[in-house]
């Protein structure tokens, strides 16, 4: 996806860190393993975040061993072993990116249909992979997307319906399989997750729209680059939506693995606000940051 789901590292133990950095391998690795090795371009912070909401709602205990990768082939590290919520994740990503590339080919103009192009075409297996696993998911990506498309073709002059279909889908993604309350608060939790990477993104991407001139739902609402007074109104209602998350969040009971708890509750206190003052007020934010 986007990458803006991210920790706040100098604020995590040691052992949380581990823990984090050993998931975000493990999804990695499930991803080459259950996807192919070209699915791996759809390895994302926001995923590996979904990842281990979906651990905690099943409370998974993980299993670690030291490995190496192609990433790092002098130095073991932790890693995850794979279980049934990262090979899910790694099925979903590789859904919805493959989606978001037949987007990209039919949107974009030049270089950046070109790479779509070649980005689909690497995602094609594991989408066909993912999709005999997960068909109704795949479905359900492909027809919200097609309506997050025409929606913004339409260039309406709003931020939240763009923003709620993508909650919409993102709530899908991290609910599918699960049942009654913990159904519930995966939707809220993939709802709320939507909307923020929704509009981060869009805030994120101001200037380059401005520049190319392209659709984007902040710049219709508010008639150019939002001003002073605006930007701090959209700064309180992305802090209104992560307390949703936290509240959500914490209906759960701590579950076999502490530090998953910490990590996650790091990316939604700590996290996820930096990246909102990062994008508002700040230079614009990196959408992947691979030193983590």
């Amino acid at each position: 996806m986007f990458g803006y789901v991210k920790i706040r590292r100098g604020e995590l133990r040691v052992r949380e860190y581990e823990y984090y950095r050993a998931s975000y391998c493990g999804l990695c690795r499930s991803m080459g393993k259950c996807t192919g090795q070209c699915s791996r371009l759809a390895l994302s912070y926001d995923f590996a975040f979904l990842a281990n909401v979906r651990m905690e709602l099943s409370d998974r205990a993980p299993v670690f061993r030291r490995r190496r990768c192609l990433a790092h082939p002098t130095n073991k590290r932790t890693m995850m072993e794979p279980n049934d919520e990262l090979c899910y994740c790694a099925d979903a990503a590789a859904v919805l990116a493959f989606e978001k590339c037949r987007d990209d080919v039919a949107d974009e103009r030049g270089w950046r249909r070109l790479r779509a192009r070649f980005r689909k075409l690497f995602l094609y297996g594991a989408y066909r992979r993912a999709r005999k696993r997960v068909p109704e998911l795949a479905a359900t990506v492909r027809r919200l997307l097609a309506e997050l498309r025409v929606l913004e073709q339409e260039k309406r002059p709003s931020a939240d319906a763009p923003a709620a279909i993508f909650g919409e889908l993102l709530a899908g993604i991290v609910s599918h399989g699960l049942s009654d309350e913990k159904a519930r608060i995966a939707a809220v939790i993939g709802r709320q997750t939507g909307r923020f990477i929704y509009l981060v993104d869009a805030i994120d991407d101001l200037d380059e729209d401005v520049a190319r001139g392209r659709y984007n739902p902040l710049l219709l609402l508010y008639g150019g680059k939002p001003s002073g007074e605006e930007r701090q109104g959209l700064h309180d209602a992305l802090l209104a939506t992560l307390s949703d998350l936290e509240s959500a969040l914490e209906l759960l009971p701590v579950g076999a693995c502490p530090e998953r708890r910490e990590v996650l509750r790091n990316i939604l206190y700590l996290g996820m606000p930096a990246t909102v003052q990062q994008v508002l007020f700040g230079k614009a934010c990196k959408k992947e940051d691979s030193r983590e």
